[in-house]
């Protein structure tokens, strides 16, 4: 098999969702995610980001299904909205979180303000 073969070679992508521990994983570390953008308060930023990557793995995952590269053991539809919902979202927003912290970017001006209660 010379190089050109090796890179049009179609590969076929199978997830088995009750045997893989880390969509469990990482359906902790979307609440994780959903509570540091809530303690940080950057939460309507943190759902912009969230949306904006979900919609990107949309696509991606119904061109991969659609085309036959990418099957699920589960119930289709359900699996396919959570890899959408849980794959690319949740890292971004602690890798943004993280990235504000230690000073990397600035995102005061998306923070919402602190609630006051009115006596």
């Amino acid at each position: 098999m010379d190089i050109v073969e090796w890179l049009i070679k179609d590969i076929l992508i199978s997830r088995h969702f009750q045997t893989q521990f880390f969509y469990i994983f990482l359906f902790f570390f979307m609440i994780f995610a959903v509570y540091l953008a809530k303690r940080y308060r950057l939460f309507k930023f943190s759902m912009l980001l969230w949306l904006s990557v979900a919609l990107i793995g949309l696509a991606w995952e119904m061109v991969l299904f659609s085309a036959g590269s990418r099957h699920y053991s589960f119930l289709a539809a359900a699996e396919l909205l959570y890899h959408v919902i849980t794959e690319g979202g949740p890292g971004l927003i602690v890798m943004t979180i993280f990235a504000d912290k230690i000073g990397i970017i600035d995102l005061s001006e998306y923070k919402e303000g602190v609630k006051t209660r009115d006596s």
